[in-house]
């Protein structure tokens, strides 16, 4: 219990005095992230002339310089033409801009709430002054936004309610219904995220540092700082929930993020990535729903849910379901990225990471306590038929490996192989990162090749033969596993 009491606990390390307010635990955290901080260079910035370390920026700062929310828009580079080869051309930010004017010194620090819609800088004590003038026009106009919605949707609500009065059929008084509950549900987050914009506005967008570092809650800063920055150059910092907590239904456009998709994954039990796929929809009233797409494991299949007419109430019935189809569990840490392109990043860093963990990992496995000889005659006997059963399963597929942008999805939704010939429907993606993929075909199973003059059938022998060179030996690799 004494661990969890909060404390207050002042730490010198370099020169720099930081105070922390806490459990033993969380100061813990905090402090090997100041340690990590102090080593780390952040590579996506690179060649902003203004960017500079944290150490480095101490150093002008004399002392732990100040965090500041800046609004993400503020770093939107415009669209300035094309290339040659019809490569989209983007200019500078706001944020260069005016960084470049005033030669300005900052540091982008890593995004441990990256699921918001604010990018942590530190800059120095003496330049706040610029940086606060340029936030504080920005904020305005969020909040001015924000207000003017709030009426708009008040408006929308009470054309909803007349629409349910005057229905003259059950169907249209659903239809009602389930836009009204929509209506609500968007004017409610709306409203929160006024309410977020003002209170930053009222601290000028100031963050303290010890605040900034328990936004790491959630994520790998959490118990490995110098992971979780090593993540933050590869794919950026991925925070985790728990699934009541990050799917719920979205309505209010502003929380829609710019790729409209988000991949929740967790790895199981059986030491595999699993995921669902969440695509951002907007009807022709303009109301914005979500469709969640399950791969159900060890098929080509995908099932398709959607949260359109849900209030949240009604939604959480339907998540058991959705999570089982997708071999995830509830109330298991769940990581949300808010792209395929990082995903794919992700998915590489996690296996990489997790990989290089198990084989670090000391000792061999302990010898197993059995209650009686017949109990380990009993449960080894299962398991090696177990495995014999894994192993025969994974015998009856070849593993192709093909380059990863051959792999996307049709006009349905279905994950496809792109050949030669056309689109290959129904294949099963085992691992994919940026550059292959690893595909799963069964000799004796019937794909669909979608031409453009129609569908033609084809056998997984057939496709096997056409990638020959790509072939990885599914037998040979069981066979592997069973002689450990």
């Amino acid at each position: 219990m004494a661990d969890e009491i909060s404390q207050v606990v002042e730490m010198e390390y370099k020169g720099v005095y930081y105070l922390f307010k806490g459990t033993k635990a969380a100061i813990a955290a905090m402090a090997r992230m100041v340690k990590a901080l102090q080593e780390w260079t952040n590579e996506k910035y690179l060649k902003k002339p203004g960017n500079c370390t944290w150490e480095k920026l101490q150093a002008v700062s004399n002392g732990t310089p100040p965090i500041l929310e800046f609004p993400k828009e503020m770093f939107d580079a415009p669209a300035i033409g094309k290339d040659e080869k019809g490569n989209i051309l983007y200019g500078k930010s706001d944020f260069d801009i005016y960084c470049e004017k005033y030669n300005l010194r900052y540091c982008i620090m890593p995004d441990l709430n990256p699921n918001d819609d604010y990018i942590p800088v530190a800059v120095p004590t003496q330049d706040m002054g610029i940086h606060q003038e340029q936030i504080k026009a920005v904020m305005g106009r969020r909040i001015k936004s924000e207000e003017e919605k709030n009426a708009e949707y008040e408006a929308k609500i009470v054309e909803a309610k007349e629409k349910i009065l005057n229905a003259k059929t059950d169907e249209e008084k659903a239809e009602a219904e389930a836009e009204l509950k929509m209506l609500e549900d968007a004017k409610a987050q709306n409203e929160k995220l006024l309410n977020e914009s003002k209170a930053k506005a009222d601290r000028d967008n100031v963050l303290d540092f010890a605040e900034y570092l328990k936004q790491g809650e959630g994520t790998a800063a959490e118990y490995n700082a110098e992971l979780a920055l090593k993540q933050e150059n590869a794919c950026s910092i991925v925070k985790e929930y728990e699934p009541y907590d990050c799917m719920w239904p979205v309505r209010e456009p502003e929380l829609i993020p710019e790729s409209k998709e988000i991949y929740y994954s967790q790895r199981t039990k059986d030491e595999k990535i699993h995921y669902i796929r969440r695509k951002f929809v907007e009807d022709e009233q303009g109301h914005i729903f979500s469709e969640y797409y399950v791969r159900i494991p060890g098929t080509a299949r995908e099932k398709v849910y959607s949260d359109f007419g849900l209030s949240q109430v009604e939604w959480e019935k339907q998540l058991p379901h959705l999570l089982k189809e997708a071999g995830m569990e509830n109330k298991q840490p769940t990581a949300v990225v808010q792209s395929k392109e990082r995903f794919v990043k992700y998915q590489e860093f996690v296996e990489e990471n997790f990989k290089k963990a198990r084989d670090e990992s000391p000792g061999e496995e302990k010898d197993k306590i059995y209650s009686s000889d017949e109990a380990k005659d009993f449960v080894e006997s299962h398991n090696e038929n177990e495995q014999v059963k894994k192993d025969y399963e994974e015998s009856q597929y070849t593993t192709i490996r093909v380059d990863t942008d051959r792999i996307m999805y049709d006009e349905n939704d279905e994950l496809c192989l792109q050949m030669d010939e056309g689109l290959l429907r129904g294949i099963t993606v085992d691992t994919m990162n940026e550059k292959y993929a690893e595909v799963f075909i069964k000799g004796d199973n019937t794909y669909a090749l979608i031409q453009p003059d129609g569908k033609k059938d084809l056998y997984g022998a057939e496709i096997i033969e056409k990638n020959a060179e790509s072939v990885v030996d599914a037998v040979a690799k069981a066979a592997g596993r069973k002689g450990r």
